[in-house]
């Protein structure tokens, strides 16, 4: 039988070894360590309406024809077909998956001082702590140039943390300050909904600029402005794990490497002209599982990049219960078409958290 490996047990990874699985084949899967924690739903931990034993899985109900080998990958040799890990080993394989994911490259951005975000978890906790125990002083928040994971996810940021600062009824004595290294709130297709909300929530904001650096006093911006911050949220540029640049593939639906017909390379490590996000992940996986079917002689079957989501928009009343708009983006024709319902609903939000929970109890059974 084919030995494939997947290296990464994020959605992309799973799913992929989900669907090889599921046609009968035997996929080994490399995993970096026992546990997963689910990101979009990340925001709400700082709010307390998400929690963290509810985004998190092992790896012990998989379906027994997956193999899976925990350790973190220091090394891909194509030429010789092995994959070495950190403690030494190395796995042959005659296909691989790589759907290693992406890093916060804390290293693009000199840093002096303390920093938060909603994605590694130590930050995140002690930004929840920040947000409950400040009474005054200046939040900034950033989100980097494109790509990163989760386009909404630093708007989600600002907004939450403005409903929280309502809620303690100390918003009023609390400047909060977004800064965007792109030319519109991502994404794009709900641009105007973030900034009409960030107006109204009195929230100040900078486009088309990065921070280069933070300081004890603030954030320095990649065109040398100095903002004062007592605080600083950063999402620093995402960077793929383990490469220097994201893999080049030959086609959203021929997710080959270029120069390599064993190789595969799907999720967020792949470079692909949309989003980086679970739903964008998914349809790679499937799409790179879909040609390796085609290539065995089995039965093939390919998908269109296309999605639904949701971007917490926090709840200017105060009231902790985060309210959500909706927006599509579909690819299917090559150029993308979004459409968005602007409304801020709570019914968007529990949709998004029940779409969380339908993916983690595919992926991980339950």
């Amino acid at each position: 039988m084919e030995k494939i490996l997947v290296l990464g047990g994020g959605v992309a990874g799973l799913t992929a070894a989900r669907e090889l699985a599921s046609k009968g084949l035997s996929p080994t899967l490399v995993v970096p360590q026992d546990y997963y924690v689910s990101g979009p739903s990340r925001p709400l931990i700082l709010s307390g309406e998400q929690s963290l034993d509810r985004i998190t899985r092992g790896y012990n109900f998989l379906p027994k024809n997956i193999e899976v080998v925990y350790g973190s990958v220091k090394d891909v040799k194509t030429e010789e077909r092995k994959v070495v890990l950190s403690d030494g080993r190395e796995l042959e394989y005659e296909r691989l998956i790589v759907a290693l994911g992406l890093r916060y490259a804390y290293d693009a951005i000199k840093i002096v001082d303390r920093v938060y975000n909603v994605y590694d978890l130590g930050r995140l906790f002690d930004l929840k702590n920040l947000v409950w125990g400040i009474s005054g002083g200046t939040v900034v928040v950033n989100a980097p140039k494109q790509p990163y994971r989760c386009a909404p996810a630093p708007g989600e940021t600002v907004m939450i943390i403005d409903m929280i600062l309502r809620h303690r009824k100390v918003r009023d004595k609390v400047k909060l300050i977004y800064v965007d290294g792109n030319d519109k709130p991502q994404p794009p297709v709900i641009a105007d909904v973030w900034l009409k909300l960030f107006e109204e929530a009195g929230i100040e904001y900078h486009l088309s600029k990065q921070v280069s650096e933070v300081t004890e006093s603030g954030v320095v911006l990649d065109d040398g402005t100095e903002i004062k911050a007592d605080y600083k949220v950063i999402l620093p540029p995402n960077r793929p794990v383990l490469f220097e640049d994201w893999l080049e593939v030959r086609g959203p639906k021929d997710l080959r490497l270029k120069d390599y017909d064993d190789v595969y390379a799907i999720g967020d490590v792949a470079k692909l002209p949309f989003p980086k996000n679970a739903e964008i992940a998914t349809q790679s996986a499937l799409n790179a599982v879909a040609k390796i079917s085609e290539e065995l002689g089995l039965e093939a079957s390919y998908v269109d990049y296309k999605f639904s989501g949701w971007a917490y928009v926090g709840n200017r009343s105060g009231k902790l219960e985060t309210l959500s708009v909706q927006f599509s983006l579909d690819f299917s024709e090559g150029k993308p078409k979004g459409s968005k319902d602007p409304e801020p609903k709570r019914e968007y939000t529990e949709r998004k958290d029940a779409w969380e929970q339908a993916v983690l109890r595919k992926l991980f059974g339950y």
